[in-house]
């Protein structure tokens, strides 16, 4: 089929677009579908089986109707510094509350007590929330089912490159109308003009330092050269304990110290009983990978993880959940029940919700045209704080809310056709590298040029204005070199693609964290270790025609349920830690 009559490839029109096939963009189709709308749902992958979704661990909020949903809100928005919107908070667990009960309805394998309720437990972080454990992968193939029985045209190996804009500009004023890509095997050109546009590609990551190669920032990346607004980019650090032995991938760290798993240094010592005596190993990710930092730094690791004291019911789950197929239960490890275990943490880009493209209660985006779900947007329900599942239940939340907007406002609108000067445009960008010259950087060396950057946990999490320096020009000059890389074939081509998308998501985390002169939750700057009241704000970033443009955008505090204290300069909970005199040292 033509497109715009001289441009070789396929061209659809569709009501609602979503790019991305997990948690966030399945759910979108779900309610985008049932509310009469066309929907197309096109993943870079396979719908259903790749993507954080299939490998979140298993671990969901789970408030169910007898819970008091002012306590669960008041403890997400106190762990989170108040720094979220307190009306997406109620709208999180509401919206959640119903998404269980699809669960338990479609029949996807939950966790069960003796007496068959849902086994909750208290997840890292919190008190009174509760999470549960349930298998991911089937939860996706049984999305993948009922989207699919709604008449949702799956696109699945489709790499999207770039939205389309009504004036062929980028950054644009006048919106998003759809996206081009190309087919993975085929190198089919691809046009989806759209009414309504859902960047739901999921987290910021690099390849090689996450369990999943696959996420790459794209939809982050591709709002914002369409000029979209992003968010407390800087929030974007984070990680989790998932590296066993050097070399094996830990089964969920939240799922372990629910049950009872502990961290302990060289010496035997269960070091967070120094930082964190109310809730150990069950605080936030960056103050225990923060104590893991310290104990390194001052010569106390390696650091074990111990499960020794775990309750039954984790093996239990852990061969049913995980079909047996977790690391724990096999010849490659020693007995994990008798012998605590090496284990380090991961620490970089990994935004799960803390940063993104900005969105509004219906998953708005700042671009007319464009919404955002899941962790490619921020999850204002949480602010900074991503534990007790809520990264999962926020991707089905707010997927099932820009589904719905998508839909409602596509089926009053009309279509505006991209200009073939425009199409000619992006396919020559898309397919250049196939064509260029031997010379340059490979994919393969450009993504390990960017994985390098994330070399040592203490530096990742140790930043100062020297170190941010940088990184920026680092990540900058990958970008430049990605823009001159030749691809040998389309599956070097959509590495390529990667490569600069993370190259860009990457220097936009460094340049926000250069202007934050501040510390504040997960984010660190040794030169400025306190937090300062006039940081108590999202923090924008957008491209204009004049390049880079930050913003503040205070919290709402007036009329919230749960107003803010004061605000005071104070040491960040990680320069707490960095701070904190070994206390065992301090009595030898």
């Amino acid at each position: 089929m033509n497109v715009a009559g001289s441009l070789d490839g396929d061209m659809m029109s569709t009501d609602v677009l979503i790019i991305g096939g997990g948690f966030a963009g399945c759910w979108a189709a779900l309610r985008a579908a049932d509310l009469g709308a066309s929907v197309t749902l096109v993943d870079k992958a396979y719908v259903s089986r790749s993507g954080a979704s299939t490998m979140s661990g298993g671990i969901t909020t789970c408030p169910l109707d007898s819970d008091d949903l002012d306590v669960w809100a008041e403890e997400f928005i106190t762990r989170g510094s108040y720094m979220c919107d307190q009306r997406w908070t109620y709208q999180l667990l509401e919206g959640q509350r119903a998404r269980v009960k699809d669960y338990e309805r479609w029949g996807v394998p939950i966790s069960r007590a003796e007496d068959g309720s849902i086994r909750r437990f208290a997840s890292r972080g919190m008190i009174n929330v509760r999470g549960m454990q349930y298998q991911p992968k089937a939860a996706m193939r049984e999305l993948r089912r009922q989207i699919m029985a709604r008449g949702v045209r799956i696109i699945d190996r489709v790499c999207i490159t770039e939205l389309l804009t009504a004036d062929g500009q980028w950054p644009s004023r006048a919106g998003v109308i759809g996206a081009v890509g190309f087919n993975v095997y085929s190198g089919q050109f691809t046009v989806i003009r759209a009414k309504r546009t859902i960047a739901a590609t999921g987290m910021i990551a690099m390849k090689g330092t996450h369990r999943v190669d696959n996420d790459t920032g794209d939809g982050v990346a591709m709002a914002f050269r369409a000029g979209a607004r992003l968010v407390d980019m800087e929030f974007t650090f984070g990680g989790t304990f998932n590296v066993l032995l050097k070399t094996f991938d830990f089964p969920s760290y939240n799922v372990a110290v629910a049950h009872g798993a502990r961290l302990i240094n060289a010496r035997g010592d269960r070091f967070m009983e120094r930082h964190d005596p109310v809730r150990l190993e069950r605080g936030e990710l960056s103050n225990v990978v923060a104590a893991f930092a310290k104990e390194i730094i001052e010569g106390r690791g390696p650091v074990f993880v111990d499960l020794r004291h775990v309750d039954d019911s984790y093996w239990t789950d852990l061969a049913k959940l995980h079909r047996g197929g977790s690391i724990l239960m096999s010849d490659h490890v020693p007995d994990a029940r008798v012998n605590p275990l090496p284990i380090e943490p991961t620490w970089g880009m990994w935004a799960s919700g803390r940063s993104g493209v900005k969105i509004d209660l219906g998953a708005r985006s700042s671009l007319p045209g464009l919404l955002a779900a899941g962790s490619c947007a921020k999850n204002d329900a949480t602010g900074t704080h991503a534990s007790a599942g809520s990264p999962t239940a926020f991707a089905k939340v707010s997927g099932w809310h820009a589904g719905e907007t998508a839909a409602l406002e596509a089926l009053v609108s009309q279509h505006i056709p991209p200009s073939e000067a425009t199409l000619a445009q992006l396919r020559q960008r898309m397919f250049s590298p196939l064509g260029r010259a031997e010379g340059g950087h490979s994919a393969d060396r450009l993504h390990d040029d960017l994985a390098w950057l994330e070399r040592s946990v203490v530096d990742s999490m140790i930043l100062n204005e020297t170190r941010l320096n940088e990184l920026v020009i680092s990540a900058n000059a990958v970008a430049e070199a990605a823009q001159l890389s030749p691809a040998k074939d389309l599956h070097d081509l959509v590495k390529l693609h990667e490569a600069a998308n993370v190259a860009l998501t990457a220097g936009l985390v460094y340049r926000a964290a250069l202007d934050r002169k501040e510390s504040r939750e997960q984010f660190y700057r040794e030169d400025f270790p306190e937090s300062d009241p006039a940081w108590f704000c999202l923090h924008g970033i957008t491209l204009t025609a004049s390049g880079l443009s930050f913003d503040k955008e205070k919290f709402p505090t007036e009329g919230v349920r749960f107003p803010p204290p004061p605000e005071t300069r104070s040491l960040g909970a990680i320069g707490v830690i960095m701070s904190r005199k070994d206390t065992m040292e301090a009595t030898s």
